[in-house]
């Protein structure tokens, strides 16, 4: 079976950056179960050379082609439609040299509006995911709303990581909207047993942009909390590139914390795995969050999560074994969950909460997810 992966972001070749690594993995898993699947990336920007590039590569075993070309910023709907239209002629020249793909997997709105059109062209079955907070937070553009009918009307299958998320596109579907989560890679999160926790306590924090992710009410719960048991030192770590992290820092003096405060910028897999599995608690205070990837990583290595009330949270922490949960926004709220974390730390088993995660966001589980949904489109 040949499945084209078509992602709507992903990281430049040779780094480190989080953004689309998701998309990989979905391709490797596959390519593991037995499935051709391969991955197109077309990177239109204002860093784009002004003649397209293209280059192939097997990418950490995962086929790759990737397209670079200069492209002003979409902001509006004739630049929407040229960008679309650029896409499906790249796909066309794949096609051309690769063959006609048996399924095209359309990673976000954007590349499932290319799917669409490619329709015109050649007909391809596509599935259609959504995983963006955009959705959640109603700020999807005005220009993009053109493009939108083409993606609910002509996918084969349309899913979104969660519940809260399909409630929020369902308005827009013509067919039924299918819930497959996101997944982790169990051969990179587990729980070890003999890996010693680092010293103070320690609370971490992956991603970013700052006010998505909460950064700020995450620091004032935090100088709450130190505030409130003053014998107990603590450490939160902040996990990623965070753009407005001089902002933070200047939160972070104000409230006397920032001596407590480790910034690692952003660091790979493996490394984010070890220090999951040397840290006491992961802590997502997020606004909006359509998943929780950080959180199943967490909870992977066996560590428990105080996290807010968002979709992807109460998709994922379904019981008190798994950690805590603290209202939106709320600082108050957040730094009585992280004491009550703090409080009961003890009482939570490493074990039970990998066991929970890893049977509904395995690798494995999801994988076969997707290759069921693959095989009934085919049929």
């Amino acid at each position: 079976m040949h499945v084209l992966i078509l992602p709507s972001w992903y990281f430049p070749p040779g780094t480190q950056e989080i953004a689309g690594r998701m998309f990989h993995h979905m391709a490797k898993g596959l390519r593991e179960e037995g499935i051709d699947a391969r991955l197109l990336y077309a990177s239109y920007s204002i860093r784009g050379p002004f003649f397209k590039q293209t280059s192939y590569a097997i990418e950490e075993d995962v086929p790759t082609w990737r397209i670079d070309q200069f492209y002003p910023p979409k902001t509006n709907t004739f630049l929407v439609r040229f960008w679309i239209n650029s896409y499906v002629s790249d796909i066309l020249a794949y096609i051309r040299k690769e063959g006609k793909p048996d399924l095209i997997h359309a990673q976000s709105y954007l590349a499932a509006s290319v799917c669409a059109a490619l329709q015109k062209k050649v007909k391809i079955p596509f599935i259609y995911t959504e995983r963006l907070s955009i959705f959640l937070l109603g700020r999807i553009p005005k220009h993009h709303y053109p493009f939108l009918p083409g993606c609910f009307e002509k996918a084969s299958v349309i899913t979104c990581v969660s519940p809260g998320l399909l409630s929020r596109m369902e308005p827009h579907a013509v067919i039924p909207i299918k819930v497959v989560p996101n997944f982790y890679d169990e051969t990179i999160f587990y729980p070890d047993a003999k890996i010693e926790k680092h010293v103070p306590f320690t609370w971490v924090s992956i991603g970013e942009p700052a006010h998505i992710k909460g950064l700020d009410i995450l620091l004032q719960a935090f100088a709450a909390l130190k505030e409130r048991i003053k014998q107990v030192p603590m450490r939160l770590v902040l996990v990623d590139r965070i753009p407005e992290k001089d902002e933070l820092i200047k939160l972070a003096q104000s409230l006397n914390i920032d001596q407590d405060l480790t910034w690692t910028g952003l660091i790979n897999q493996h490394e984010i795995a070890d220090l999951l599995r040397r840290s006491h608690v992961l802590v997502s205070a997020s606004r909006a969050e359509t998943f929780g990837k950080a959180i199943i990583e967490a909870q992977a290595c066996g560590i428990p999560v105080v996290a807010t009330k968002t979709d992807g949270a109460r998709y994922i922490i379904t019981s008190t074994k798994q950690g805590e949960m603290a209202e939106i926004g709320s600082v108050i709220s957040l730094m009585k969950a992280m004491e009550k974390m703090y409080a009961e730390y003890s009482s939570h088993d490493a074990q039970v909460i990998h066991e929970l995660v890893n049977k509904r966001f395995s690798k494995k589980v999801v994988i076969r997810q997707w290759i069921s949904l693959y095989k009934s489109v085919l049929a």
